[in-house]
């Protein structure tokens, strides 16, 4: 556990994906909030539990969870915190998410099926010979991300420019799809601050959203759009979903637009 912003800790969770570990980030004051969760795996549990405990925290005292996208590195371990929150106390968890990335939290093994599908469809789509799509098809992966994620029965979704109370203060959500749907960054003016989520990430580029919903559009085009949109907060240090936080956004942006450039 790691602090840069006072009153927030970096909490890194190991994941059984080759990113390795996901960022989360617990804000202490009232609400107690964390900022993703990491993917529902024995192994990152137990690694939050640990880090918690340092804080002389546990599961059930997080008040509030802050979403930056849907992804199962992010959201796996919500209905977790959920129901240990529930045995104790009378109040529960306050999870929040962006309403284009609600899907996967509320119904998230439907989600999982539809998601799994249209990958298998974009890789017929992309030449691969029906043999080795069908070999990949029949693998059934889609048991495996099941396996580290988990349905939500209560949350509240949010559009652009929702704000949320925090013990370091007011965070303002700003829409930045392209990674997902509905990715989000959240804006913490007082402290110059932005988690960033996997939007902009210090020496690795952001995937497009792979959408199984034919209405969203291209994502990398929407990708660049949404890196505009983060523009008036250059200045701002960024606490990223993956690796290590990024002091000069500016120059990074600027890198990044022209690694997706080049390839």
């Amino acid at each position: 556990m790691t602090n840069l912003i006072y009153g927030v800790s970096r909490i890194e969770i190991p994941t059984p994906f080759p990113v390795g570990n996901v960022n989360c980030y617990l804000i202490e004051g009232s609400p107690l909030t964390l900022i993703d969760t990491g993917p529902k795996t024995s192994k990152s549990l137990a690694t939050l539990q640990k880090e918690l405990q340092i804080r002389s925290y546990d599961l059930s005292d997080i008040e509030q969870i802050l979403l930056t996208h849907n992804h199962i590195d992010h959201i796996g371990l919500v209905a977790q915190f959920v129901k240990e929150r529930a045995q104790i106390h009378d109040t529960p968890t306050d999870v929040l998410i962006h309403q284009k990335d609600a899907e996967a939290l509320i119904n998230y093994d439907r989600y999982i099926e539809l998601y799994m599908k249209s990958v298998v469809g974009l890789i017929a789509l992309s030449g691969v010979p029906k043999k080795e799509t069908m070999i990949l098809a029949q693998e059934n992966r889609t048991d495996f991300f099941k396996s580290i994620g988990e349905s939500v029965p209560r949350a509240r979704y949010f559009e652009d420019n929702a704000s949320f109370k925090t013990g370091i203060g007011i965070v303002s959500a700003v829409w930045v799809p392209g990674h997902s749907p509905g990715s989000t960054c959240f804006v913490c003016d007082k402290q110059q601050v932005i988690f960033s989520g996997d939007h902009v990430l210090g020496d690795i580029s952001s995937n497009p959203s792979i959408s199984f919903d034919s209405s969203e559009n291209i994502g990398m085009l929407t990708y660049f759009e949404s890196l505009n949109r983060i523009s008036s907060k250059e200045s701002y240090i960024a606490l990223p979903g993956h690796r290590e936080p990024i002091l000069d956004m500016r120059t990074r942006i600027i890198a990044l637009r022209a690694e997706y450039d080049d390839k």
